[in-house]
């Protein structure tokens, strides 16, 4: 788990970066419908005005094949209903329309123009890629649509294009194939370290009721839980107007907590990141009791719960203390105008230390989050 974090950690440094973001933003229009539509008429148009009969079907094909792929890929997220990674209210994941019609245009368009189909493909692929990047889909919906597409693409393609007379792959032409698979590779192995690592935080464990004076809860944002706060935390708030709740502040927050029982723990986490991007949250929140490490969480968008174990032998007599360290804490006035000049990284809603009466060792260090 440790590595899967530092790989993440690694790939964030280019996926938290301006440029990167702004690429993205043009890439996931790619996939769009009126993207589509646009592209094939400029097809269509040209190949008229060029009396270019090849330009000109390749562009009535490829205007089929997506709406064919749209339409299957639709039908495809009612039929399965898979949810997305930040769930939507009646919108499904699996597979990604944009994928699976930015695939489709590459397939039919890579059928008619073959020297030119690497760079189409890499095209399907980025756009992929930027579902991915928003987290609008998960790795399974991005490769569903991509096969979809493609397959929808080339089938429709076989059977209505007119392929005599169209140019014939040249060798070279093989070489650019190096980049989109280059770029797909890497991708795969980021974004499902990714998701693999949250489903582990988020994995659900039972654990028996047991008597709530075994429990120590602290609500963040009340006036009991301020007198625990040590350094690093911001004033007591309201989640638009639900739950009170406090922002850490900067990379170092540090939290007192009443005693706790000589027993193994497991502490409840409820939080959200600052995120002021469209991309992954990529927040990595370390977690240290008395100063010894205890865990690394990968925190995702929106308010989620973690949980993670704490070794009796951590544990000291009378009160302890938690420190919370953070990959990066901004501002949000980075991303646009804003009056709020504070330095956020992580909201806490609650921490529920809870005696863990579960049978076993508990791992030092290990952790798990729901």
């Amino acid at each position: 788990m440790e590595q899967a974090i530092d790989l993440i950690s690694l790939g964030c440094s280019l996926v938290r970066s301006y440029p990167f973001e702004k690429a993205m933003d043009q890439f996931d229009h790619l996939g769009d419908g009126l993207f589509a539509v646009g592209v094939t008429s400029v097809t269509i148009a040209y190949g008229f005005v060029a009396r270019d009969r090849r330009m000109k079907q390749a562009g009535f094909v490829a205007l089929l094949a997506a709406l064919v792929a749209g339409l299957l890929a639709n039908l495809f997220k009612i039929i399965f209903q898979m949810p997305r990674p930040i769930p939507r209210r009646g919108s499904y994941g699996f597979p990604s329309g944009h994928t699976s019609i930015a695939f489709a245009l590459a397939g039919v368009l890579g059928q008619a123009f073959p020297t030119a189909a690497p760079f189409l493909y890499l095209l399907a692929l980025l756009a992929g890629v930027a579902r991915l990047y928003y987290r609008s889909h998960f790795v399974i919906d991005v490769i569903g649509g991509g096969l979809l597409g493609t397959g929808s693409g080339l089938l429709i393609a076989r059977r209505l294009l007119v392929t005599s007379g169209i140019e014939r792959k040249r060798p070279r032409t093989r070489w650019g194939w190096v980049l989109p698979i280059a770029i797909g590779v890497q991708a795969f192995v980021f974004f499902t370290a990714y998701e693999r690592t949250l489903e582990i935080h988020r994995r659900p464990i039972a654990l028996p009721v047991g008597d709530p004076s075994t429990r120590t809860v602290i609500a963040f944002g009340t006036p009991e839980a301020r007198t625990l706060l040590l350094e690093g935390w911001s004033r007591d708030e309201t989640w638009e107007g639900t739950f009170p709740m406090v922002w850490a502040e900067g990379l170092e927050s540090k939290l007192r907590i009443p005693s706790l029982p000589p027993s193994d723990h497991r502490v409840r986490l409820r939080v959200q990141p600052f995120v002021g991007h469209g991309g992954p949250a990529c927040q990595v929140m370390e977690v240290a009791l008395n100063g010894i490490p205890a865990a690394r969480l990968l925190v995702e968008k929106g308010w989620q719960e973690y949980e993670m174990e704490i070794s009796k032998h951590l544990i000291r007599p009378g009160s302890n203390e938690i420190r919370f360290r953070f990959a990066y804490a901004e501002s949000p006035g980075t991303y646009g105008p804003s009056k709020d000049g504070r330095v956020l990284s992580v909201a806490f809603a609650s921490l529920e230390a809870i005696v863990d009466e579960r049978k076993g060792p508990v791992k030092p260090g290990g952790f798990a989050a729901r």
